[in-house]
């Protein structure tokens, strides 16, 4: 039996293992990038038949709604307050906590394909990999340039189609030798701006598309100063990001549905732990915001900048559901290290996320977002399924300079900030909330005196 870091894997399997569950599953892990949750995935009819008999999150977020630091929370399982991946750069990261180390330790054979993270060498393995053809993000296209296992590599084409066809190729790697299980991650650069489909997909067109009521927004009066000094974003140019975005997404659609197709061809679809999720949201003018090197499109606090796309299919019997629970990309490491029974490192920091499978159900979400250079300054938030509260912060995060309040059973397109509505006999008290946000944006691991949400 195998040992590691001191326990034995037998002893942290499920404890009840259902009905056709797989004991140590392949793990196939999809991570796209600046996909929002509503409205993306109808356009991705072959993944979501891939994820048929799984689980769909309605409630899934990124408690940081940024790439950098968001991929370093998938890989870590922790908030980026505990990662130190508060921006657009890898450096902070301690690469001994990513979790494929503790999957190669336990016999796991290890690949990536795509966008790894940002600031990065290029010249750098990506840790904890047997295989890996690592983009070069901001080496530009036409050609694409790759690291292929330590060879700097010039590719033509279309991202997703190189990207699939690496990852393909790690597939049929891993299967020459079927006695050990592998993880394969997977990272497409769509739908990331700047919305160049593949020819196949340059004219598809969608159905109609009307926006929303915070698209709508006509009265900004109740948002933060730099939401309402920018220039407001119209429906019509919603709509052409939202096409960019689509046409990419077809072809990721396409990637996912090639690389699931080749696991039925080498009998392993029954034996893979699938999950597919977004780095974060991505506002189509959402509250005017649109366009712009100063504010972008995620960044944000906002529904459709944290809110991604969360799909699981569980080896075994199909199971086909819907949850409506809160969940956060600090929770994908906790399910794959529970799922192919690997314990967490007890020398390094603690997970601050929770397997998706576990029936505890969490109240709460820290979300949380370090300004710099961006023109949107420092926030922190407290999520539910009711509320969310936010605060905005100084540059030295010293004092709170705006907050809102937003009632997300009565108002869902968050159109109603309470604390600026011209009423304030109906402002909430959150005292309590915001003594805990202060608790929750130093949190550490699940448990106490300093439990993460």
């Amino acid at each position: 039996m195998l040992l590691v870091c001191g326990v034995l894997l037998s002893d942290v399997l499920l404890p009840a293992r259902a009905e056709g569950q797989v004991a140590r599953p392949n793990v196939l892990l999809f991570v796209t990038d600046d996909q929002r949750a509503t409205n993306t995935l109808r356009a991705m009819p072959k993944t979501v038949s891939a994820f048929a008999g799984g689980t769909r999150y309605t409630n899934a977020f990124a408690t940081t709604p940024l790439c950098c630091p968001s991929r370093a929370t998938i890989l870590t399982g922790r908030y980026a307050h505990n990662t130190g991946v508060k921006h657009q750069s890898s450096r902070p990261l301690d690469p001994t906590t990513l979790f494929p180390r503790l999957l190669q330790q336990a016999g796991y054979r290890t690949g990536m394909a795509g966008k790894f993270l940002n600031g990065w060498p290029f010249e750098t393995p990506p840790p904890y990999f047997d295989r890996w053809a690592k983009l070069c993000v901001g080496c530009g296209r036409d050609p694409f340039v790759f690291d292929v296992g330590g060879t700097p590599t010039a590719r033509f084409g279309y991202s997703n189609g190189i990207i699939g066809g690496y990852a393909k190729r790690f597939l049929r790697r891993f299967e020459e030798d079927d006695s050990a299980p592998w993880f394969l991650y997977v990272t497409p650069t769509d739908p990331h701006r700047p919305w160049t489909p593949t020819p196949k997909y340059a004219n598809t067109d969608f159905p109609e598309w009307h926006g929303n009521p915070a698209v709508l927004e006509k009265n900004r009066a109740d948002k933060p100063p730099f939401v309402r000094q920018r220039r407001r974003y119209g429906l019509d140019g919603a709509r052409k990001v939202r096409t960019g975005q689509l046409r990419e997404l077809k072809a990721v659609d396409d990637m996912v549905g090639s690389l699931v197709a080749e696991l039925k061809n080498l009998r392993e679809r029954s034996r893979t732990l699938l999950v597919f999720t977004s780095d974060n949201g991505f506002l189509w003018a959402e509250h005017g915001i649109g366009s712009g090197r100063t504010a972008g499109q995620k960044r944000l606090p906002y529904t459709a900048s944290v809110q991604v796309p969360l799909l699981v299919r569980r080896p075994g019997r199909p199971r086909p559901n819907t949850v409506h629970r809160l969940v956060g990309n600090v929770d994908i490491a906790p399910t794959v290290l529970k799922a192919a029974g690997v314990p967490p490192d007890p020398r390094k920091p603690p997970l601050d996320g929770r397997p998706l499978f576990d029936s505890q159900r969490r109240g709460r979400l820290v979300l949380e977002y370090w300004g710099r250079d961006s023109g949107i300054p420092s926030w922190a938030s407290i999520r539910t399924r009711k509320y969310q509260y936010v605060e905005y912060y100084t540059d030295d995060e010293a004092r709170t300079t705006f907050r809102e309040y937003y009632d997300l059973v009565d108002d869902p397109w968050q159109l109603e900030n309470l604390f600026r509505d011209g009423d304030s006999t109906n402002d909430p008290d959150v005292s309590k909330i915001r003594d805990r946000l202060a608790r929750d944006r130093v949190c550490r691991g699940t448990e106490p005196p300093f439990a993460c949400p």
